[in-house]
């Protein structure tokens, strides 16, 4: 497990690493994500590796809720002063994303029946 976690972070620590060298708009550990990605399409054998850490974590994904709870309790005045703002904008993207989500099925499904015999 410990080689599990230290490539995970391997691939974390690169996004992060890209991230600032080249000041990019996303965060690192999404491009670290992603890097992890190209590593398993490349390397299918690193699943292996990191599977096993990978299921122990996400049977434990509400701890890390944790983080953002207080989060919420430091900056609770924030959403006294802006609340309505963000839930608006949690509301419409929200919707924006299923509309999206729904919009692009729908296409997808119309492509899969034409090519069917």
């Amino acid at each position: 497990m410990i080689q599990a976690f230290l490539i995970l972070l391997i691939f974390q620590l690169l996004g992060e690493v890209v991230v600032h060298l080249f000041r990019l708009f996303i965060p690192g550990p999404v491009l670290g994500m992603v890097f992890f990605f190209i590593a398993l399409l490349v390397r299918p054998s690193l699943k292996d590796k990191v599977e096993i850490l990978s299921r122990s974590i996400t049977a434990h994904l509400a701890l890390f809720f944790v983080p953002a709870g207080v989060g919420v309790v430091e900056y609770f005045d924030l959403f006294g002063k802006f609340g309505v703002g963000m839930v608006v904008t949690v509301l419409i993207s929200t919707v924006i994303t299923l509309g999206m989500t729904a919009f692009v099925f729908h296409q997808l499904m119309k492509v899969g029946t034409k090519e069917s015999p």
